[in-house]
């Protein structure tokens, strides 16, 4: 624990033992400094800057006030509470000067015992009190300047703003992409210097992160540079969100790459579905040929050939349908998931068929692909109509091209 420091300041040995023992007989665990003068006392106070100062008013050299004073105009001694003590400066006017100076109680010589602890206890709580919000005053500079400087640093545009929109701090990135100094900026309201013809869109974001309290990313074209716009909530030292954070990355480069690489990936979906398509022609055939033997064949060599068709159309289909799906997924990300959101009673089979039907495959392929006859491909897009409850006049293609 540490122990609160008391300093007595006063030029009678006498005065300073008087408030020293009424100090001590209180029982509390104070470490006490004397001083006869005010030149010590100042330079006690600079070197172990104690919780309180109980000085006397009339001293030779520096008196109480002059001490008080220059106390408060030290910045580690500045918060120092002062007691004046006398017993001769007792009037209102003497009071009110006391306090002007920079003290903050006073107390009449001869010191009364109970009248001193209370004092005494009431200006460390005071001094504990000041050195609490010191401290908390202290951390948040520092955590504001960890910002700045982090702000500064940051590689992209950003913009610090509270919720009436008015702009705290920008880096220079930010100054850069709306062509504005960084003077002009700070201080004004954000959505009057930034892309004010979409203002209702981006305070439609900022409600709704203020709303759910999670981060929002959105993508934006701004002056012809898509831009991922990152905004979160600043909570600083407070339970209570105190404003919001904006960073915008330049995806441009990636969107362009994405692209590159979904057109790459759609024209090996085409090549590997016409492939997918001849292979299953050949195969169908194949196997028409081999079931056609077995006309001529024993019944060993008919058995022989029965289950090496099972295997062969076992396999081949399992591996082309994996290839399938595989290369189907990386073009059109999101169309499973949302079929299984909205219809989430179809069969796998039926989801198979959405996917070659969303390739705007004909019923004559769908029919080779699957082994099946054209009858039963038509069939399987009629319960599909029914199971999505579609009116007569929708396409169903177009629906399944709209649904990813």
């Amino acid at each position: 624990m540490t122990l609160h420091k008391i300093l007595i300041v006063d030029d009678e040995i006498d005065n300073i033992k008087s408030i020293f023992n009424c100090i001590v007989d209180s029982n509390q665990p104070y470490v006490i400094y004397q001083a006869l003068n005010g030149e010590q006392a100042l330079k006690i106070a600079i070197n172990e800057c104690p919780d309180l100062i109980i000085t006397d008013w009339e001293m030779p050299g520096m008196d109480g006030l002059e001490l008080t004073a220059k106390l408060k105009s030290l910045e580690q001694t500045a918060d120092i509470p002062v007691i004046m003590c006398t017993g001769v400066m007792t009037t209102s006017d003497n009071l009110e000067l006391a306090l002007s100076s920079g003290a903050v109680d006073y107390i009449r010589k001869p010191v009364d015992k109970v009248e001193l602890i209370a004092r005494v206890k009431s200006m460390l709580g005071l001094s504990d009190s000041r050195k609490e919000l010191r401290n908390r005053l202290l951390a948040i500079e520092q955590n504001n300047k960890f910002i700045q400087t982090l702000i500064r640093n940051l590689p992209y545009p950003f913009v610090f703003y509270n919720f009436e929109g008015e702009v705290l701090s920008v880096n220079e990135r930010f100054c850069d992409l709306i062509s504005t100094s960084m003077h002009q900026i700070t201080g004004s309201y954000l959505y009057k210097i930034f892309d004010t013809s979409n203002t209702v869109l981006h305070k439609d974001q900022d409600a709704k992160l203020r709303t759910y309290k999670a981060e929002i990313k959105y993508e934006y074209n701004y002056n012809g540079v898509e831009y991922m716009i990152s905004k979160s909530l600043y909570y600083g030292t407070s339970a209570l969100p105190e404003g919001i954070m904006c960073m915008f990355t330049d995806v441009s480069e990636l969107k362009e790459r994405h692209d590159e690489i979904i057109e790459r990936n759609k024209r090996e979906l085409a090549s590997g579905t016409l492939r997918l398509v001849q292979l299953s022609e050949v195969n169908n055939s194949l196997v028409a040929d081999l079931s056609e033997l077995i006309k001529y064949t024993n019944i060993d060599g008919a058995q022989i050939i029965k289950k090496a068709l099972n295997k062969f159309s076992l396999n081949t289909g399992e591996n082309f349908w994996k290839e399938f799906e595989y290369r189907f997924e990386s073009v059109h990300e999101s169309f499973n998931k949302k079929l299984n959101q909205s219809f989430p009673d179809l069969t796998p089979s039926e989801r198979r068929l959405c996917s070659l039907l969303r390739l705007n495959l004909s019923s004559k392929d769908i029919a080779t692909i699957t082994s099946q006859n054209y009858q039963s491909v038509d069939v399987g897009r009629y319960r599909l109509r029914k199971k999505m409850n579609l009116k007569p006049d929708v396409n169903l293609v177009d629906f399944l091209t709209n649904l990813a």
